[in-house]
């Protein structure tokens, strides 16, 4: 059964004929002759062409832009929403109140370690809250390594500098981030290397 060009384009958007007409070398003559109809009655023009055609540069390249500079972070959402940062801050007010609220006979943490141990906290919940895939034993795995590591890392530092300047203390939350992300794809190299594709426990 032939096709009937000019019934499919009349149900075709001004966009979409203007595409069209920009690869008109892919086209039949039949259905060429037919988009040249439905532009006249549309009153589409060549110039309406190009135009369409520089819009489409403009929107390709500020999606390059986006992807250039976006940070590829496995395991983690593209960013947080309100209610992720809200409910982050919850969790460590809730953990900071839990550990004050004891009696000074359970305050496991040292004083020299106190202050590492925050930024840890910090780092952690908010890591924990930016994850899509923290059912996954690799997740925690790398979370758990990455804070013992951050632990050690900004406890030596604190040990150096007993005040931590606030542009160190962001410094120590990022290097955070930073290993965890590192030991997330080590972790996962690993886990291809020996199961292939995917551990089925951590499905």
């Amino acid at each position: 059964m032939p096709t009937d060009f000019s019934t499919e384009y009349a149900q075709k958007s001004d966009d979409e004929l203007l595409h069209l007409a920009s690869e008109r070398h892919s086209l039949t003559t039949e259905a060429a002759a037919a988009l040249d109809a439905e532009l006249r009655r549309r009153n589409l023009t060549e110039s309406d062409r190009i135009e369409y055609q520089k819009f489409v540069k403009r929107q390709e390249r500020r999606e390059w832009r986006r992807r250039r500079w976006k940070i590829p972070t496995p395991g983690l959402k593209d960013h947080l929403t309100w209610r992720d940062i809200l409910e982050a801050f919850a969790a460590m007010a809730f953990i900071s109140f839990t550990y004050l609220a004891l009696p000074s006979r359970y305050h496991f943490i040292k004083p020299d370690w106190q202050d590492a141990a925050f930024v840890v906290m910090v780092t952690s919940v908010m890591v924990v809250f930016s994850a899509i895939s923290w059912r996954k034993i690799a997740f925690w795995m790398s979370l758990g390594i990455s804070s013992a590591v951050q632990l050690a890392v900004v406890r030596a530092l604190t040990r150096r500098t007993p005040n931590l300047s606030h542009n160190e203390g962001k410094g120590a939350a990022v290097l955070g981030l930073l290993l965890f992300l590192f030991v997330y794809r080590v972790v996962r190299f690993l886990q291809r290397m020996l199961y292939g594709k995917e551990p089925p426990e951590s499905a």
